[in-house]
């Protein structure tokens, strides 16, 4: 299969060449006491609500996002802003009704994840309902290992534990969190049946030999990226940072991308895991190789996501700064300076 020239995929991952062990092991040096408070308020949090039945504890998880919608002005703005651009012919009424379901949602997904952290394997395994996992095991014929590929809708905790419960586990990107008290407990929740978290320093080599050796790899491609690590890709018509690593991972190994979704079932107390036809890399074109070729597998990926955001629109997060304001159309070549100059980078909004 034709390969894609020698790149630095390092370009797309800030700080790939820096050893992990030290962003893995870093010691809290600032905030100390603000820290200890924060995990103190997460573990006492979790510990009522599990005094609650999962019903309970959902429905506080909405009111929780339900709260944030009204308080949090600057996102409630952003969302509304981000669904304007994306559906320009709702009323006002509709989109308002969207963005404040998508932060029911965060609250929602923000309590299952605390809640469902002591659940072994059985337990856990009967909570999800799968859909189209034949998907997945034909993406692994293929024998070059397999990338997969969602987006922050509804409860993307919950699908990443479906591999492992099923005897595949995963290894994903994850930035880690500013506290890292918190970061730690987050990580033994994703990884308490078998999944490995890879920080976000030092991930495309990782990504890489994960592939190269068969593994399953995965990658959230829905939020925005910093100008020097993604370019400029039309998403839902509008141009949007993206990292275009997916397509640089999938060419240079051969691993097909699956498309896979966590849909809130029964208010929450399920979650259906549906997972989409794999998006082979391109093999019989003369034009398989270089920048053309990544634009648009990239371009294939976002225009999924845009299906999946489409059919679940009140489960993505809209409150996040995806777009930039006013930007015109652009195509991946466009000059990321023309579509974001640098002396308005930090006073920009989302449309």
């Amino acid at each position: 299969m034709p390969t894609t020239p020698q790149v630095d995929e390092c370009r797309y991952l800030p700080g790939c060449q820096t050893d992990m062990t030290t962003e893995r092991n870093q010691q809290p040096k600032e905030h100390p006491f603000r820290y200890k408070l924060e995990l103190g308020a997460y573990r006492g949090a979790k510990f009522l609500m599990k005094l609650l039945p999962q019903a309970a504890q959902m429905t506080l998880g909405r009111w929780g996002g339900r709260l944030g919608y009204l308080l949090d002005a600057r996102h409630r703005r952003v969302a509304l802003q981000n669904l304007e651009l994306v559906y320009p012919e709702w009323s006002p009424a509709e989109r308002q009704k969207v963005a404040k379901q998508s932060f029911e949602n965060i609250g929602t997904a923000a309590v299952e994840l605390g809640t469902s952290s002591d659940l072994d394997r059985e337990s856990y395994l009967a909570r999800l309902d799968i859909e189209g996992w034949e998907h997945l095991e034909r993406a692994e014929k293929a024998g070059n290992g397999v990338l997969l590929m969602t987006a922050h809708i509804g409860n993307w905790e919950a699908l990443a534990q479906t591999l492992p419960l099923r005897g595949k586990p995963v290894s994903f990107v994850a930035r880690p969190l500013d506290n890292p008290y918190l970061e730690g407990e987050i990580r033994r929740m994703r990884e308490r049946f078998g999944n490995r978290t890879i920080p976000k320093r030092g991930a495309a080599r990782q990504l890489i030999r994960t592939l190269r050796n068969g593994g399953i790899t995965g990658l959230l491609i829905d939020q925005r990226v910093h100008p020097n690590e993604g370019k400029a890709y039309e998403f839902f018509g509008h141009p949007a940072y993206t990292t275009p690593l997916m397509a640089r991972l999938s060419l240079r190994t051969g691993a097909p991308v699956v498309p896979v979704f966590g849909i809130p079932l029964d208010g929450w107390k399920r979650c259906r895991v549906v997972y989409w036809e794999p998006i082979f890399p391109e093999t019989d074109s003369p034009e398989t190789d270089g920048e053309e070729a990544v634009d648009r597998l990239t371009l294939r990926y976002l225009r999924t996501i845009e299906e999946a955001i489409r059919q679940w629109p009140e489960l993505w997060l809209w409150m996040h700064r995806r777009w930039e304001k006013g930007r015109a159309a652009a195509s991946p070549n466009s000059d990321p300076q023309q579509l974001e100059p640098s002396d308005k980078r930090a006073s920009t909004r989302a449309r």
